[in-house]
């Protein structure tokens, strides 16, 4: 059986991009096989490589920001077809996803497979737990999408 763990990556305070880590929160209400490990990732940076170097598959839940696409838009994303670095947040030291994820293919052994979940975000200046109706709107639907991954895992 594989070790599986899903990282929500985000801050529950600055309303949109809390979306990985209230996709976690609506996991814990279901479910989940016990070879699966949920991590609230916080920010993220390079201290999701110490939560991933066991693992044999990674589902990360993300917002991002591409401009391109309409607000609650959702990404699937693998490690075979990284996206752009600039489509994630920056995180609190200025390394996004994507370059973390690289690096870590430098440092250390990485997952044999990696999942990611990114939902096209509104960016927010102020504090708030409130996040957008359309990104609220995408936490169960990736959430179903997370539980189809574990399920063809």
């Amino acid at each position: 059986m594989k070790n599986i763990k899903v990282l929500g990556i985000g801050n529950i305070l600055v309303g949109d991009d809390g979306f990985g880590p209230r996709v976690l929160e609506e996991l814990q209400t279901r479910e989940i096989p016990e070879n699966v490990e949920l991590i609230d990732a916080g920010v993220g940076g390079m201290a999701i490589l110490s939560w991933i170097e066991d693992a044999d598959k990674i589902i990360i839940i993300d917002s991002v920001q591409t401009g391109n696409e309409p607000v609650g838009t959702i990404y699937r994303f693998t490690d075979k077809e990284m996206p752009p670095s600039d489509m994630f947040m920056l995180s609190l030291h200025d390394l996004n996803l994507v370059d973390t994820i690289n690096i870590g293919r430098v440092v250390q052994k990485m997952p044999d497979e990696i999942i990611i979940y990114g939902v096209e975000v509104v960016r927010l200046a102020e504090f708030t737990k409130e996040m957008s109706p359309e990104v609220e709107a995408a936490v169960k639907e990736v959430a179903d999408l997370v539980i189809e991954e574990i399920k063809n895992s």
